[in-house]
C-alpha cells in the first residue's frame, strides 16, 4: 500500500467544528472528498490547534459528507492555511501555503500599491482629514474612491462625487487609515462577458487562471462580498486582461513565490485594470464547469509545496 502524503486544512471557526455552515456548502465537500482520495487529510481549527513542531492537536477527518472527530495529534507533510489563521508565532516547521508572509502582506492595500502601481488606479495612503483634503484635489478623475487600508468582503467603500467630501469612519481612519483612489468606471460592453458594471476576479492556482464575473447589486457602484458571480471561460477574455495578469503574477512571484490568490480586475474604456488582491481563492460552484479542474489544480499545487 502506497503511503500517502499527511495533509491539513487549516482554517479559522467560530462555532461547533462538526456542524458549521462552512461546512454545509457542497463546493468543500466536494474538494474533501478528492483531498481524501489523494492525501491522508485531516481538517484543523483555529490557531491554538498548532501546537509547534509541526503537530496539530485535536484533528478532524471527513467521510461521507461529515466532519468528524479524528486523531488528539496529528503531523501532516503539508498545511493548507485556508484563511489567516497562523500568525506571526508560526514556526515554519512544516510547509505551508499561503505562507505567513504573505497572508499579512496581502490585505494591506497600500502594499499592493506600492507593488502593482503601474497597474492599479492612482492611489493616496489617507490618515488624516487633511491627508483626504490634500489629495482629494491630486484625483484626476470626477469621482474617487475611498476604502479601508485594511479592510474585506467590499466593507466601508465609498464612491463619491470629488466636489462631496466624504462621511469616514473615525476609528478606521485613526486606527487602519484609508486609500483614496481615481474611481475607473466599468460601466461598459465587453464582448461576450457582459454589459455593465462588473468586476472580475481571476483565481491563480500555480500555473493555471480560473476566471469569475461578479455584478454589483442594484444601485451599487462597485462589487462586494455577497455580489453574485458567474464563471467565465478563459478563452473569452482578451489578450490584454491575460497579460494584465501576468504582470501581477510575476511581480507576486518575484516576493512570494507558489502562493495561491485571486487579483479582482475591472474592464474600463482605456482598458482593463487592477482594483486589488486577495490572499483566498474562492472555491467554485460545483456546476462550474471548471470546478473539476481548479479543485485538482489546488491538489496538484499543494502536493508540490509539500515537496520543497
Amino acid at each position: 500500500m502506497i503511503n500517502k502524503k499527511k495533509f491539513v486544512f487549516w482554517r479559522k471557526l467560530s462555532g461547533d467544528p462538526v456542524a458549521d455552515s462552512f461546512s454545509m456548502k457542497t463546493e468543500y465537500h466536494a474538494f474533501f472528498a478528492k483531498c481524501n482520495d489523494y492525501f491522508d487529510f485531516r481538517i484543523s481549527n483555529n490557531k491554538d490547534s498548532y501546537v509547534g513542531a509541526g503537530i496539530f492537536t485535536n484533528v478532524f477527518r471527513y467521510k461521507d459528507w461529515k466532519i468528524i472527530p479524528a486523531e488528539s495529534e496529528f503531523k501532516p507533510d503539508v498545511v493548507y492555511q485556508y484563511t489567516n489563521v497562523a500568525g506571526d508565532g508560526f514556526d515554519n516547521a512544516i510547509p505551508i501555503v499561503d505562507s505567513v508572509k504573505f497572508k499579512n502582506w496581502c490585505p494591506d492595500k497600500w502594499n499592493q500599491y506600492e507593488l502593482l502601481s503601474d497597474l492599479m488606479p492612482k492611489s493616496f495612503l489617507i490618515k488624516t482629514r487633511d491627508d483626504l483634503q490634500r489629495y482629494l484635489e491630486e484625483v484626476k478623475t470626477s469621482k474617487a474612491v475611498i476604502k479601508p487600508r485594511k479592510g474585506q468582503k467590499g466593507e466601508n467603500i465609498i464612491v463619491f462625487d470629488k466636489a462631496s467630501f466624504p462621511e469616514i469612519d473615525e476609528n478606521i481612519l485613526n486606527t487602519k487609515g484609508y486609500i483614496l483612489q481615481d474611481f475607473h468606471d466599468t460601466n461598459v460592453l465587453v464582448p461576450g462577458i457582459v454589459s455593465g458594471l462588473h468586476d472580475i476576479k481571476l483565481i491563480t492556482v500555480g500555473d493555471e487562471v480560473f476566471a469569475n464575473l461578479r455584478v454589483p447589486e442594484a444601485g451599487k457602484e462597485f462589487c462586494t462580498y455577497d455580489s453574485p458571480y458567474t464563471e467565465i471561460p478563459i478563452d473569452r477574455l482578451s489578450k490584454e486582461v491575460i497579460n494584465l495578469h501576468k504582470k501581477v503574477k510575476e511581480k507576486i512571484d518575484a516576493l512570494f513565490p507558489r502562493q495561491l490568490y485571486t487579483v479582482d480586475i475591472g474592464i474600463t474604456k482605456n482598458g482593463p485594470i487592477v482594483f486589488e488582491l486577495n490572499s483566498h481563492t474562492a472555491f467554485p460552484y460545483v456546476h462550474f464547469e471548471y470546478a473539476d479542474k481548479f479543485f485538482n489544480a489546488i491538489i496538484k499545487h499543494i502536493d508540490s509545496v509539500g515537496e520543497i
